[in-house]
């Protein structure tokens, strides 16, 4: 079904299982295939693919899917693949930057508010967060999770989780600190700024199990919105444990 008032390109090729919302730009060459459902207001620009079958040896022809919310924007040669068993779908909120060349596999799940910078891809079962960044050729071993408002700076590639706020670099991935521009931008006030800072502080301190960490994070204020989710992001499921490798030289906790 097409929605009334899309703007879709005469040489795009669209399944008869898409979905696709009002006012939804689609460029030339893209190729939306399967069941996938677009919101409203998205611009889907030259040669995107959707929908595709994953990149998996396990998918027999299962029906899976991709759901797209609204006010996206997917660039140039964007690759989106659709879940693997029966029923999986690769999800993408609204209001995010996908730019050019950027690959998200099966079964992603991306919050609303991020931006993927171009040649960045994403395995498997990825979950990312609201607000998150990842940087140029940056990307993620499958089932990594990315808290709200990280920062993965470019070349960087991520093989565990990634609590909220902080922000993430190298090739052999370490923290470098909090997102403090990502932060400010977003008008996080500073107390809360400070509180983030003590509780990656804590978080950096390996003597402590993640458990304990969560115990101390909310010591430093239980009511604080951002020291919850700090806590809520340790407490969920983990199949890769959690990044928490830093260099001292470069990691900027003042």
């Amino acid at each position: 079904m097409i929605d009334r008032k899309p703007k879709i390109s005469t040489t795009s090729i669209i399944s008869n299982e898409a979905e696709i919302g009002e006012e939804t730009f689609i460029g030339e060459g893209v190729i939306i295939e399967g069941k996938v459902k677009i919101g409203k207001k998205n611009k889907i620009y030259h040669y995107a693919v959707i929908g595709t079958p994953p990149q998996h040896i396990a998918y027999k022809e299962e029906k899976t899917s991709v759901e797209i919310g609204d006010e996206n924007i997917i660039r140039e040669f964007v690759t989106i693949h659709r879940g693997t068993k029966e029923g999986g779908v690769t999800k993408i909120g609204s209001k995010n930057y996908i730019m050019a060349y950027a690959h998200i596999a099966h079964d992603c799940e991306i919050g609303d508010g991020c931006v993927l910078t171009s040649f960045s891809a994403l395995a498997g079962h990825t979950k990312v967060g609201n607000g998150v960044v990842f940087g140029g050729y940056s990307g993620s071993h499958q089932f990594v999770r990315v808290g709200d408002m990280v920062m993965v700076g470019a070349t960087t590639f991520l093989t565990q989780d990634v609590p909220p706020f902080l922000l993430v670099v190298g090739i052999e991935p370490r923290i470098a600190g909090i997102n403090l521009v990502g932060l400010k931008r977003a008008g996080v006030p500073s107390d809360e700024i400070q509180k983030i800072k003590s509780a990656l502080k804590i978080y950096l301190d390996l003597r402590l199990k993640i458990e304990e960490v969560r115990k101390e994070i909310l010591k430093i204020d239980s009511r604080s919105p951002y020291l919850m989710k700090f806590a809520e992001f340790l407490d969920g499921e983990s199949k890769r444990g959690f990044l928490r490798k830093f260099e001292k030289d470069e990691l900027s906790i003042r």
